[in-house]
Formats: structure tokens, C-alpha cells, sequence
């Protein structure tokens, strides 16, 4: 398993960050998975692509992952397992603000978020199951650094996460490089597929003269 001395190269990220989530899903690679629709943006500008560090809580009484947070690297994201527990909201605008400061490039969780208001207008990326004003109740957290299972997809500290307003995907640690190289190679056949369609091709020629006939 990946160690903070072994991160994913920050360029890397990047040019993940510039894919869409379509993108790397239409890769059609089996170490890319896609998590669960009913976790989303909280907010329009939540694009994002980062190294995995993990957490996990335990209902009834959950509590937000300062520990976790504290100990977080630049360039990765939160990923809070609540057992898809939404009662109370494990992150918000504190946690946010302190997240950005750091330099972490998102949150992810099965829970519930709140200061959605306080989020957006901090610009950091947040996705959730939903939203509740109701704080955290509890005092300790139960997990860090192990496999968890968020939007029905088992996730590894060290793996990758990248969202957009399409939703999360998910790409194993050792297939990062491999699937940003294919992302990129579908990023451009859909250029090319636009490129033609100005020109006034067909939509059946523009699909074939760009190889996805």
C-alpha cells in the first residue's frame, strides 16, 4: 500500500483534474470504478482529482475527522465512511476551510455534510449523500488508512479519487498512470468528434471519421 513518502505525482493529478469524470470512465478500464449517484456535489465548483486517505466512522454517534484532517498531505482527498449514516453532518465549513489551507483537493463521504453556503463560497470540493444542519455527536474516530466501502465502492488509502458535476470515479493506485494516458486518448477522440461536427459533418461520419464508429 502507498505510504506518505510514496505520493501520486502531483502533475498527474493535474492532468486528471483536466479529464472529465465521463472521460475516464468511458476508458472502460477494470481498475476504474464509479461511485454511486446518490453521493454529488454540494455546490457547482467541485471539480477535483486526489490520493486517497480514508476514515471511518461509527453511528449513532459520528464525529468529524479532525484527526484525520490534521494529519492529511497536500494534493489528497478525505474519503469518511459512515456506514451511510446521515443523520448528523461530519464536515462543514470549518473542516473546509482548514482543508483548502493544507492544500487537500476534496472530501468525499457516504454521510451528510452541512454549511453548504460557507462551503461554496470557500470554492472547496465537497461531495455527499446530503445535507443536514445537525453537527456530530460523538468524540472519536473509529478508523484511518484502511480499505472502506463509500458509494458501494471498496477504496484504498492511496488510491484516486476524481469528481466533477458528473459525480465520482475511482482508479486503483497501480492503474493511475495507465488511465490518465486512456482518459486523455478519449478527451481528444471527443474533441476531434466536435471539431467535425463544426465543420458540418453528420453526427454518424463525425462518430466514424473520429474512430468511434
Amino acid at each position: 500500500m502507498p505510504t506518505d513518502s510514496d505520493p501520486v505525482n502531483s502533475t498527474i493529478l493535474d492532468r486528471l483534474e483536466q479529464c472529465s469524470t465521463s472521460a475516464i470512465a468511458d476508458t472502460k478500464h477494470e481498475r476504474v470504478e464509479t461511485l454511486d449517484p446518490a453521493i454529488k456535489p454540494v455546490h457547482r465548483d467541485c471539480t477535483f482529482a486526489g490520493a486517497v486517505r480514508t476514515v471511518v466512522l461509527e453511528p449513532p454517534a459520528l464525529w468529524a475527522p479532525v484527526q484525520t484532517l490534521d494529519t492529511a498531505l497536500e494534493d489528497e482527498v478525505v474519503v469518511v465512511d459512515t456506514n451511510d449514516s446521515i443523520k448528523e453532518a461530519i464536515w462543514g465549513e470549518l473542516l473546509s476551510t482548514y482543508a483548502a489551507a493544507i492544500g487537500a483537493r476534496g472530501m468525499v463521504t457516504n454521510g451528510a455534510v452541512r454549511d453548504v453556503a460557507g462551503i461554496r463560497d470557500i470554492g472547496f470540493p465537497v461531495f455527499a449523500r446530503t445535507v443536514t444542519p445537525r453537527g456530530p455527536s460523538g468524540r472519536e474516530e473509529t478508523d484511518r488508512n484502511v480499505q472502506v466501502t463509500v458509494g458501494g465502492v471498496s477504496i484504498d488509502s492511496g488510491d484516486v479519487l476524481i469528481g466533477d458535476e458528473s459525480g465520482v470515479v475511482a482508479i486503483d493506485r497501480d492503474a493511475v498512470k495507465d488511465v490518465t494516458s486512456a482518459a486523455e486518448r478519449v478527451a481528444q477522440t471527443e474533441h476531434e468528434v466536435d471539431r467535425f461536427i463544426d465543420e458540418g459533418r453528420s453526427l454518424e461520419r463525425a462518430f466514424e471519421d473520429a474512430g468511434m464508429g
